[in-house]
């Protein structure tokens, strides 16, 4: 038999877990540039180029189209600035509009919200990506075999 103080620490226990799981889950919006539509685009004039998690010193890339899943790639507010761990990780993204989701390479950095390539955005949105510019996302990191790393 649990006593009452038990019982409080068991359901305590439990409202934090469950705080742990929604807390992966991060609400946003995500815009479109169409730089990361430029298939040569170096990947040296990214914030993701190189560093302790960089793209070029960690996979050897010198283009963004050499990205695994390109161009399924953008900026994200995770990246910090140049050599952040978050460069390269791979994020679940969903429209939460309409229901699409698409995985994503983080490889820039995004002042708010994420930066998409217009590819990537117009398979979020049925392509209307251009039309709509801006939807509103939730996303989450995945692992990086999810975006075939």
């Amino acid at each position: 038999m649990y006593s009452p103080q038990s019982l409080l620490l068991l359901a305590l226990a439990g409202l934090t877990t469950t705080a742990t799981v929604l807390a992966g889950e991060v609400q946003s919006s995500a815009a479109y540039d169409h730089v990361y539509d430029i298939p040569e685009l170096p990947i040296e004039d990214l914030a993701c180029s190189n560093g302790a998690a960089g793209l070029s010193s960690t996979f050897g890339f010198d283009r963004i189209s050499q990205v695994p899943g390109y161009p399924l790639v953008g900026a994200i507010e995770k990246v910090e600035a140049w050599g952040s761990l978050s460069c390269g990780r791979c994020y679940r993204v969903t429209n939460k509009q309409g229901g699409q989701t698409i995985n994503i390479i983080a490889v820039d950095h995004a002042d708010t919200g994420l930066v998409l390539s217009l590819a990537a955005l117009d398979k979020l949105t049925d392509g209307q990506g251009k039309v709509l510019g801006r939807v509103d996302v939730k996303y989450e990191e995945v692992g990086g075999s999810e975006c075939g790393l």
